[in-house]
């Protein structure tokens, strides 16, 4: 029953990015941010998810490899001519024409997700998808979004300037081995991935170094494309056992506060997704930010928050899949939704790209290490490793 669920929801989700991305000549490959609620938004983020997803499709045959390189070629030509800036994309484009949405912000994260998407691509592919993902890497000037003043790149830029810093740890791990992987990154990428801070907590007696909000996305997104099983850095972090030690903490946490939240008492992995007040960043558990205070924990559950885990905590999270899929409410055309609420009596009816994505790629990272095996195959990303001074464990 086990496999037969992760194979279920493993092929949904491979489904919303082959059914969500646009197919017209002139923005093919951008790929819905949300469905049903299209509006008319490509997140490049999701986009990265999308063409990593197509490399899944191929790995376990649910279309043909010579398919999933046509539609990664494509999409990685239509994102060459999209309007970026020092290599850098915004954070949404327009569906219908391909131009910026609204004025939204030059985002150092996104581009490095989608980014990591297409390298992913490249390397099952190799070839000319190879090379055109590695001309558009090389296009990204990562000392650009860098503060030498701080020592911390920035988080992104907007019409008056640069705003905010990655100055802890969250999503951005990504961020220090793409730039320590290219010549216009290099210099900085040690310095860079030095100086952010790593706050250590503990909840339930797992400790580890925890991010802003306790979301616990911001223990996978990145993960989700570097494989640091068996390796610590300089400082003998090891990031694969972190998150094993945060998920079990976000696990705790939620029974820990179940007779606040009847709907803990099952159900865990708090992080960003929809509420039923709307979309919600701040969604985590202890430890956060400000002495604990920075997380929101309403009974809100995402199910790719314990699925998004599953190479860490298995037995858990395919618990949790089972119990997810005992509820008919969760359960739609792509699968799960993105969220319910137990003690508010609600339940999503849409879908949203990034965390279908994070679910989907580390269901088939569970299984064959398929965005695993071909990120870190790249000579790029061994070099990374090299320069950011990670270690093999024995």
């Amino acid at each position: 029953m086990n496999q037969n669920l992760i194979e279920r929801e493993r092929k949904l989700c491979f489904n919303y990015f082959y059914d969500n991305f646009d197919k017209s000549p002139l923005t093919y490959g951008l790929t819905h941010d949300m469905y049903p609620t299209k509006h008319n938004d490509s997140s490049v983020a999701a986009t990265g998810f999308m063409l990593s997803a197509m490399v899944v499709g191929c790995d376990f045959g649910y279309i043909t490899r010579g398919e999933g390189e046509e539609i990664c070629f494509k999409t990685l030509k239509t994102h060459a001519k999209l309007e970026r800036k020092n290599g850098f994309y915004y954070h949404f484009y327009n569906i219908s024409d391909g131009q910026r949405a609204r004025k939204c912000e030059l985002s150092i994260i996104d581009t490095a997700l989608f980014i990591a998407g297409a390298l992913t691509a490249g390397a099952y592919f190799g070839g000319k998808t190879l090379e055109l993902a590695r001309r558009i890497y090389l296009e990204c000037d990562w000392e650009y979004f860098y503060s030498k003043e701080k020592k911390y790149f920035y988080m992104a830029e907007f019409e008056n300037g640069f705003s905010g810093y990655w100055d802890v740890y969250a999503e951005q791990l990504i961020l220090y081995f793409l730039a320590a992987g290219s010549p216009k990154g290099e210099k900085i990428a040690a310095e860079a991935y030095s100086s952010f801070k790593r706050l250590k907590g503990s909840w339930g007696g797992h400790e580890f170094i925890y991010s802003w909000f306790g979301s616990i996305f911001t223990h996978q997104f990145s993960h989700a494309f570097l494989d640091f099983k068996d390796k610590k850095d300089a400082f003998g972090v090891d990031w694969f056992e972190n998150t094993v030690q945060a998920t079990k903490a976000n696990f705790a946490f939620c029974r820990d506060h179940s007779k606040e939240y009847k709907g803990y008492e099952n159900g865990w992995g708090l992080t960003a997704c929809l509420a039923k007040q709307g979309y919600k960043g701040h969604i985590g558990t202890a430890p956060s930010g400000n002495g604990n205070t920075e997380n929101v924990s309403n009974g809100t559950i995402p199910p790719c928050g314990a699925l998004g885990s599953m190479p860490y905590t298995p037995e858990l999270s395919i618990a949790a899949l089972e119990y997810f899929y005992s509820k008919p409410r969760l359960i739609g055309k792509y699968g799960l939704v993105d969220a319910y609420n137990d003690d508010e009596d609600w339940y999503s009816e849409s879908y949203i790209g990034i965390d279908k994505g994070i679910t989907l790629l580390m269901l088939a990272n569970y299984e064959k290490q398929t965005v695993w095996r071909n990120f870190n195959s790249l000579p790029e990303m061994q070099k990374a490793f090299e320069t950011l001074q990670f270690k093999k464990e024995n």
